[in-house]
């Protein structure tokens, strides 16, 4: 009897043992396949999600010469550029698996990648670069497109005018955000981007925040042989749902009782300061308007057409974007002169956007890129 037990006992321990065995080799052999699937699909994603550098290519339209970077990924970026050195500097780092061949200009590519920067040395000194990203698409690679001249041409002068300023708050937004600290915030980092581009010099009629009368803004352009004026704003209108972006050039009548309505509220700056423009205004915009100045209106025109095809994809335009009006600060007709207002404080969207940093560094791109291309059209086109 007690051997028997003592067997049957023996045949349970096997028993058991044998199945905990068998369990215990299950499991192993389940966590195992588990971390191989987690380790593949780190694999995976590591794959789908990292930024590579791709290739490298070269091409050129007369002086003006490109290098398109094509990456795998869309990625933010920013630039710096030397006499013979552009520097880029990625947000995530990228990885470049291959010695990429130079051609050209180009003598060396090198990626630093602790500090997430590729360098391009040229053997010459660069003049009038133009740098963007071309978003991925279903056909094309997302490509950073470096435009450059080894050519030295005269400097662009680029007025930047933040409207308002000091005792002149301009708009107050909804949220109690005053139009002169916006157009101060945007005009400082217009000048930042335009002067990365090494052709261009950019004059602000203040860079702080004081008051300045219309005619000494414009007074400004003048004394500095001015290329161009763009004067910024930001909107404020009584019907709350209206935003987006609108461009105005000067006219002697007013394309619509809106834009006449606008060009009354902002002439009316100088009379915080006494000097009331109202009775010179028809006179002298009629002299201006003579046919010797029809030419400046054309490239004025031209100007709101590049930034229109800027901001269009990306950012909320008025209807009927371009307008014009009697604009005091616009009549320096003699320099192609914009302004831009960059939203409705009325609006409580586009007051939020107006407000946020990267609204403004993204519409300072776009404000750049029209600017640049407006430049390079006329150049060739010979006007």
């Amino acid at each position: 009897m007690t051997h028997k037990f003592k067997k049957i006992m023996e045949d349970i321990d096997f028993f058991l043992k044998k199945n905990t065995i068998s369990s215990i080799t299950n499991f192993f052999f389940k966590l195992i396949h588990f971390f191989k699937f987690i380790f593949l699909f780190i694999i995976y994603l590591n794959q789908a999600y990292s930024i590579e550098l791709v290739n490298l290519r070269f091409g050129s339209n007369g002086e003006i010469k490109r290098i398109v970077l094509d990456l795998n990924q869309d990625t933010s970026f920013d630039s710096k550029v030397f006499d013979k050195r552009i520097e880029i500097f990625f947000k995530n780092e990228i990885e470049v698996n291959k010695k990429f061949t130079t051609k050209n200009d180009l003598s060396e590519i090198a990626y630093n990648k602790k500090l997430k920067k590729l360098s391009l040395n040229f053997n010459k000194n660069i003049f009038s670069t133009n740098i963007y990203l071309l978003k991925k698409k279903k056909e094309f690679h997302s490509r950073i497109v470096i435009d450059y001249s080894t050519k030295k041409k005269k400097r662009k002068t680029i007025i930047i005018d933040p409207g308002h300023g000091g005792r002149d708050s301009g708009a107050i937004g909804i949220f109690k955000n005053l139009e002169k600290n916006i157009t101060l915030k945007v005009g400082l980092l217009l000048k930042k981007r335009f002067e990365q581009k090494t052709n261009y010099k950019v004059i602000l009629t203040r860079d702080k925040d004081f008051f300045l009368k219309l005619r000494s803004r414009t007074r400004i352009a003048k004394k500095n042989n001015a290329d161009i004026f763009i004067s910024l704003h930001a909107d404020f209108n009584r019907n709350s749902r209206a935003r987006g972006i609108s461009l105005y050039t000067l006219s002697e009548r007013a394309s619509d009782k809106e834009a006449a309505a606008l060009a009354r509220r902002e002439n009316k700056s100088d009379l915080i300061d006494g000097v009331d423009l109202s009775e010179e205004t028809s006179e002298v915009t009629s002299i201006l308007l003579d046919l010797t100045k029809r030419d400046t209106l054309n490239q004025s025109s031209l100007l709101v057409k590049f930034l229109i095809k800027s901001f269009k994809n990306d950012f909320n335009l008025l209807q009927r974007t371009h307008r014009s009006a009697g604009f005091a600060v616009l009549k320096s007709l003699d320099i192609p002169s914009v302004l831009l207002e960059m939203g409705y404080l009325s609006n409580k969207n586009d007051s939020k956007l107006l407000i946020s940093e990267d609204y403004q560094r993204k519409l300072s791109d776009k404000i750049v890129k029209a600017v640049i291309n407006y430049f390079n059209w006329k150049e060739k086109n010979d006007i």
